[in-house]
């Protein structure tokens, strides 16, 4: 009797397996997974031909568990890592990545900043060969099934001024393009970051904003959500969290404006998909 259940049990984890995979399988949509990680950033999208790209790598390793249940067991390949930035809250988990996933390539800015994790992040860069590109607004990543990501920001190093030396204000800002769609993917920048991406002239109109800095005070500037203009704001954010984030009126001013808002510390992961 017991043999038999077991048995039934066995079958049974298979198919489930077996319905889970089938459900992971490329779909010819462009899927975006806000993850639940708490105080920090991690995304991950994977494109319509498959192609998995991971923005960020949150606070601490829960981020390893959930990339287990958004992609398929036998895919060990990230097609692109981006570090927006060296902050802790958004690159803990990326040694472990590194190392449990090849990783085809990788964008960062290469900004200095002296933290064990960050040292920890760039050996294992090194130690895996591991190719590194840097942001380039002339120059746009094609995934080479429709999904383009447009660098935003920043500029090359020579131009960032004095008051852009933050490791927030560096933070990648990516605008992802499928077909008529459109994410803006803001780090942790703040005020003067932009301000600075408004005086450049650089197209930021899209449909769906990643909220800059968890929704800290210091970001969502009132012209900066004008010119983004989107439809939803989606903001990465702990429960309860000590920094008082989404601070209230940021939160307000997107309500002031009629952009409707998620939270990862109310829903959890935020799924999206695109056809």
């Amino acid at each position: 009797m017991h043999k038999r259940l077991f048995f039934i049990a066995g079958i049974l984890s298979v198919s489930l397996l077996f319905v889970r995979e089938i459900c992971l399988l490329p779909d010819g949509k462009l899927h975006v997974y806000v993850l639940d990680v708490g105080q920090g950033d991690a995304i991950l999208m994977v494109t319509p031909s498959g192609a998995q790209i991971l923005i960020d790598g949150g606070p601490d390793l829960s981020l390893l568990s959930q990339l287990d249940r958004h992609m398929p067991f036998f895919d060990r390949t990230l097609e692109l890592v981006v570090v927006t930035h060296p902050d802790s809250d958004h690159i803990t988990a990326l040694p472990d990545v590194l190392r449990r996933y090849t990783v085809d390539q990788i964008l960062m800015t290469g900004a200095d900043h002296t933290s064990g994790k960050y040292d920890a992040l760039r050996s294992e860069i090194t130690d895996r060969s591991i190719p590194v590109l840097y942001p380039d607004p002339t120059i746009d990543i094609g995934m080479g099934d429709g999904v383009v990501l447009d660098v935003v920001w920043p500029i090359e190093m020579g131009h960032w001024s004095v008051s852009t030396g933050s490791s927030n204000n560096r933070s990648i800002v990516l605008r992802v393009l499928y077909k008529d769609h459109s994410i803006l993917l803001t780090g942790d920048i703040e005020l003067e970051a932009e301000r600075q991406i408004l005086a450049s002239g650089a197209d930021i109109r899209s449909d769906i904003l990643k909220v800059a800095h968890h929704g800290s005070r210091t970001s969502s500037s009132t012209g900066f959500l004008l010119a983004v203009h989107p439809d939803l704001g989606l903001i990465s954010v702990g429960r309860e969290n000590l920094f008082g984030h989404p601070h209230a009126e940021v939160v307000d001013r997107y309500q002031y404006f009629g952009i409707p808002t998620k939270t990862t510390a109310s829903t959890g992961v935020i799924s999206l998909e695109f056809e």
